[in-house]
């Protein structure tokens, strides 16, 4: 899980120009949902990655 979400945050970082700080919040904001997510091996880094850029961005 470490590694999932570490991949997540460096994908925002990268791709998404978002602040490190900014990206680790998102993260855990949307713990739950990225746990089960991770559990159920649905999606990638960089799906959820896109996932958490279109609901936070749309805000």
């Amino acid at each position: 899980m470490l590694a999932f979400t570490t991949a997540i945050i460096n994908r925002l970082v990268k791709y998404y120009n978002i602040n490190p700080d900014e990206a680790r919040e998102m993260v855990h904001d949307e713990w739950d949902y990225l746990e089960e997510e991770y559990v159920n091996g649905d999606y990638s880094a960089i799906e959820m990655a896109k996932y958490l850029v279109s609901i936070y961005m749309v805000a």
